[in-house]
């Protein structure tokens, strides 16, 4: 009995103190993992900021210029930023995207030392005039040619967004989560009246583990006591690039369960020896399995989905390409349209089970096709897969995106991906990193766009002529329109009753110096994304009212001019405060103007509504620009009171075979369309007119008016006012 207790003994202390070992390793490893995870946070924020540099802006250093700027791109920015801002380092001045211009001499979170160990800066807590609660500032410095710090582009982040991310680290019953910045001061902590302060224990015995303390030493382990008096064993690590500390404390009571059953293993000889080996074993298994598979997890997979987190696929996908440097490779980036839409109009709680829906398709696929797969933020997947050549891998892919469609279609609501496609294999070339192949397929996926036609795209060497192509326009389109590289040409409306002109749409044209013509595609979609589309429709509006203006001046015949309204003007009194500014400053009857919206507009039909009112009231006409071609024509046309249908000139395309003629289903659904107009009181345009059957037919159909290349094609100024001459009744 004494060998038993003795070797009962000795098994159990040796026991206990591997689980006690155990227990560290895996609490410090889980702190550790947490603290990398707050880490790729900040260098998404630094991202996200450098996201926002305009390099020949920031080296002109131009202050005003440079807070325009950020007002201009504000809805560019990440979400969390509840500010972006500019310091001049000359002046210690600070240019904000709010429109505010403050001095900031003295404020300690300025100083070029802070980039002494790194490319970015993170702050410690600050009091922002922007907002009730506290902030913390992440900083990116520019040089000038000394090397020396000119200026430091800053956003301003509000502390519960941290608290967000904090709270996502949930370990266990009564654990508790802290950040302290470099000084000590807690930044998140589940009581919030501790923020800002430095945490003190209250017992004696601990009253030297302060915040303060912990926050210089960075890491370590240390045994004390919560907020709430509860004796606990602190986990403290350093959170790289910031100087921050997180803290994770987990309550004594994880190993007081342990000593309670070696005491009673004393008492109870042989039996209870037994049967303590035996619950020893299991709570040291259950420990291991408790913060492993629910906490170091974390780490790898994403809790929302189970699958792999970005970071992790990054790292894996690394090593499985260094592995096989003769391989080629396929990474698909993909996301489900429209999301933010889903997620507004049916809740965040269907959305979540829609993403977990998807990720569980995509989780397939990749499982049949040996590949890895990851979940992004939000509805973003990445996948990877090792294939033998391009075209065999891109028929695998279409019988796979064929088998998912059938899949999605059966799901409660409607929803459909989009893909984004680029192919890898390493060779002689510089290496390419993982980031940079999913920037690859995401640029692909973006130049899908709003087509429903299309599901996916490849990366290739056109999309790189593209991305340089749109760097170009965006770079000189100010100086374009300074320099009035844009002109206007004129489409002539004709009337079918007649063959006259009535009317004429104004169309913008671009004569770049080193890309030559471009026609409006090129431009457009872009200019809307950036919201440049603005500008440049005030200065068609100023180039139109002049010419009018210009004609009746000189005595001649002048038709009725319509402007295009581009989706981007969402507040109808700022629009029409500045279109009447414009158009007062020439001598032309309103009647002579006309300006086309879209029914595609990103405006709600009560915001165009309200457009079209105000139009109305100063004596212009409204025109509905491609209609038929968005999702709610009918409904549209009962709520915007609009004088003038125009009809898509997509209808005439897809209706029209080879023979120029009409298909006679295409042909009857116009007709009714047409039909429609007429009862509604509205006048019908068509555009996109190139053949006399299309022609023939619409003036059969009553329509009223047309303009294409059947009659002509647009025209500049001195070739419009002869075709005016000649045409007009």
């Amino acid at each position: 009995m004494a060998l038993v207790f003795l070797l009962t003994n000795t098994v159990m202390n040796r026991a206990l103190h591997r689980a006690e070992s155990q227990y560290i390793d895996n609490c410090s490893l889980v702190l550790e993992g947490y603290s990398g995870a707050i880490y790729y946070y900040f260098e998404n924020y630094h991202t996200s900021l450098s996201s926002i540099y305009n390099e020949p802006l920031f080296a002109a250093g131009d202050n005003k210029a440079i807070q325009k700027w950020l007002i201009d791109n504000v809805s560019f920015i990440h979400e969390d930023f509840c500010t972006t801002f500019y310091i001049d380092m000359a002046t210690m001045t600070g240019y904000f995207s709010q429109g505010s211009v403050l001095d900031l001499t003295g404020r300690d979170y300025i100083s070029p030392d802070n980039f002494a160990e790194g490319n970015y800066f993170v702050s410690d807590l600050v009091n922002s005039p922007y907002a009730d609660y506290p902030v913390f500032i992440i900083e990116e410095p520019f040089y000038n040619e000394k090397n020396e710090i000119k200026g430091i582009l800053c956003a301003a982040i509000l502390l519960d967004r941290l608290e967000k991310i904090a709270k996502t680290i949930i370990i266990g019953d009564h654990t508790t989560v802290t950040i302290a910045d470099k000084k000590g001061k807690l930044m998140v902590h589940p009581d919030a009246s501790y923020v800002g302060k430095v945490f003190v224990p209250k017992s004696e015995k601990y009253r030297t583990t302060t915040s303060i303390v912990t926050a210089k030493e960075g890491n370590g382990v240390v045994e004390t006591e919560n907020y709430l008096g509860e004796p606990i064993d602190l986990f403290y690590s350093r959170i790289k690039n910031s100087g921050w500390t997180l803290g994770v404390s987990f309550p004594k009571k994880y190993l007081h369960a342990v000593y309670r059953q070696q005491n009673s293993t004393k008492i109870k000889l042989v039996i209870i020896a037994l049967a303590a080996l035996l619950l020893l074993l299991f709570v040291e298994s259950a420990i291991m399995d408790y913060f492993y598979n629910n906490h170091l997890i974390d780490i790898v997979y994403d809790p929302f989905t189970g699958l792999w987190t970005r970071q992790h696929f990054e790292s894996v996908a690394t090593k499985l390409m260094q592995r096989n440097p003769k391989a080629k490779f396929m990474l698909v980036e993909s996301d489900i349209r429209g999301f933010k839409f889903i997620n507004q109009n049916y809740g965040e709680e269907e959305a979540d089970k829609m993403i977990n829906f998807y990720a569980s398709l995509i989780k397939e696929i990749s499982k049949r096709n040996h590949g890895i797969v990851a979940h992004g933020y939000a509805d973003h997947f990445y996948s990877l897969i090792k294939i033998t050549d391009v075209s065999n891998a891109m028929t695998l892919f279409k019988k796979e995106m064929d088998n998912l469609s059938e899949k999605v279609k059966q799901y409660d609501i409607p929803f459909f991906p989009k893909f984004g496609i680029t192919f890898f294999r390493q060779g002689n070339k510089r290496e390419v990193t993982v980031k940079e192949l999913i920037g690859q397929a995401s640029f692909a996926k973006s130049t899908i766009k709003d087509n429903m036609l299309v599901s996916y795209a490849i990366y290739n060497s056109r999309l790189l002529e593209k991305i340089n192509e749109e760097h170009y326009i965006e770079r000189t389109m100010e100086n374009a329109l300074k320099n009035e590289e844009f002109f206007v040409m004129y489409q002539p409306k004709i009337s079918l009753a007649n063959d006259l002109i009535v009317g004429a749409e104004a169309l913008v044209r671009w004569k770049t110096p080193e890309l030559g013509l471009l026609t409006p595609d090129k431009f457009i979609p872009l200019f809307e994304r950036n919201g440049f589309i603005i500008k440049l429709d005030f200065y068609v509006y100023d180039k139109v009212f002049k010419f009018l203006d210009e004609q009746i001046k000189a005595g001649k015949p002048v038709v009725p001019i319509s402007v295009n309204m581009s989706r981007n003007h969402n507040k109808p009194e700022k629009f029409m405060h500045e279109f009447m500014a414009l158009f007062n400053k020439y001598n032309i009857p309103p009647h002579l103007v006309q300006v086309e919206i879209l029914e595609r507009s990103v405006m709600d039909s009560n915001t165009l509504c309200e457009i079209t009112n105000r139009l109305h009231e100063k004596g212009f006409t409204v025109a509905m620009d491609d209609f038929g071609s968005g999702e709610s024509s009918l409904n549209m046309l009962t709520k915007v009171p609009v004088d003038v249908l125009k009809f898509d000139r997509e209808f005439l395309l897809s209706s029209t075979n080879e023979q120029g003629d009409m298909d006679e289903k295409s042909a009857k659904f116009i007709q009714s369309l047409l039909d429609l107009s007429k009862h509604l009181d509205k006048q019908t345009v068509f555009e996109g007119v190139e053949t006399r059957a299309q022609r023939d037919f619409l003036r059969a159909s009553s329509c009223d008016q047309v303009q294409g290349y059947f009659y002509s094609k647009p025209l500049n100024e001195q070739d419009f006012i002869v075709f005016t001459q000649e045409y007009i009744a």
